[in-house]
């Protein structure tokens, strides 16, 4: 973006750390890039418990707004004014389009001239107020309004960018971008530490790395697994991850005779997730589409990919953009535990599939979904859309 040194920015988002998730991380990810390359640059983002100790630690300066979650957009409507008096940014992007929303009502009025929005998914399924009379009809007004009216959208996969045209807006402003991967962090490393600790010399690994919920397809693998072990007698299925779903599926394992070859590890430590990760042999993402919760992305899949590993996943979401089908991994139809066996299989016993996979995950991921990549996309997109291109 040849005019990026004069890009006054705000991120405003309701999602940012210490809070985790996926839009926490690309927030975060941004603006640690986003600061070395505008000649301004602030997030704006909910005041939660243990703010200030993540706040000293980051590169940039973050407005914290006093509210709860729901009344952050709210918030920011209403203190956004005076704020833009004292700082002067002239343009506004948004994580999503609630958080876009105060820059459409403030554009022009002051320094703000342009806004823009991620599109990551589930906030374009969700129906909030739908207890209200008219409320959800309401919500949904506004939603598609506001995003008529920025200066531009990036959906973060090609699955998002339909979610827009299926609520009735033009997506002739909009531009795919991915969400990146750090791969300083994710990365082939020696994981025989790992192994000895869990026991899995000796094995075949299948991994899935999630919050244990219906969604994330858990079921679907261990009901794949008899038929995988029939194919691959010492193959191990490790779920690492906790959530509300693990007392459901440790007891489908039983049901299925399967749990002595399932390792349910629990909350496992972030600083380890990359030796996790170059622990198995094949990674699993069985996401199922359960609107309003959706597999928008599946950064996972890039994060297995970084550190070498092939993987497998349904067909759900944004998983299409994530995980390269017959590059990277294999992509298989969701709702059928035979369809998804006979895939893991595949790889886990044909080694010259297996190393064809291994020898372009990475180099995929480094060519199209560095976070680097990401902040030279969107800084590209915002200015295009500003061009009129």
């Amino acid at each position: 973006m040849d005019d990026s040194e004069k890009l006054r920015l705000l991120l405003v988002t309701k999602d940012f750390p210490p809070d985790v998730g996926g839009i926490q991380t690309w927030a975060r990810e941004l603006g640690r890039r986003f600061v070395a390359r505008c000649d301004d640059f602030m997030v704006v983002a909910p005041k939660l418990p243990g703010s200030a100790e993540v706040d000293r630690e980051l590169p940039f300066p973050v407005w914290r707004v006093r509210c709860t979650r729901p009344t952050f957009a709210g918030q920011v409507v209403l203190e956004l004014p005076g704020f833009l008096k004292r700082r002067p940014f002239d343009t506004l992007l948004g994580a999503q389009w609630q958080t876009a929303m105060p820059g459409v009502i403030h554009r022009h009025r002051g320094p703000l001239k342009r806004v823009f929005t991620a599109v990551m998914g589930r906030e374009l399924l969700t129906r909030h107020f739908s207890a209200l009379p008219f409320g959800a009809q309401a919500y949904s007004r506004a939603r598609k309004a506001t995003l008529e009216r920025v200066d531009g959208m990036f959906p973060i996969s090609q699955y998002t960018q339909g979610l827009v045209e299926e609520i009735g807006v033009s997506t002739e402003r909009s531009k795919v971008v991915l969400i990146g991967c750090d791969t300083e962090r994710f990365l082939p490393v020696d994981a025989e530490s790992l192994k000895r600790e869990l026991g899995l010399h000796g094995h075949k690994v299948l991994l899935s790395v999630c919050r244990l919920v219906p969604r994330k397809g858990i079921d679907t693998v261990l009901e794949a697994l008899p038929e995988i072990r029939r194919r691959v007698p010492n193959a191990l299925y490790v779920v690492g991850g906790d959530g509300p779903d693990r007392a459901r599926l440790e007891a489908r394992a039983k049901e299925l005779g399967v749990s002595e070859n399932v390792r349910f590890l629990g909350h496992f430590p972030q600083a380890r997730l990359t030796e996790l990760y170059c622990a198995c042999d094949v990674f699993v993402l069985a996401a199922r589409e359960v609107r309003p919760d959706v597999e928008g992305f599946g950064l996972v899949l890039l994060e297995a990919n970084a550190c070498g590993k092939p993987a497998v996943a349904t067909r759900s979401g944004g998983v299409a953009d994530a995980l390269a089908d017959g590059e990277t991994g294999l992509i298989v139809e969701p709702g059928s535990s035979l369809r998804l066996a006979e895939a893991v299989a595949s790889i886990l016993t044909d080694e010259q599939l297996a190393a064809r996979f291994r020898a372009r995950a990475r180099p995929r991921v480094l060519e199209q979904a560095t976070w680097d990549r990401v902040t030279s996309d969107l800084l590209a997109g915002m200015d295009g859309f500003s061009r009129g291109k």
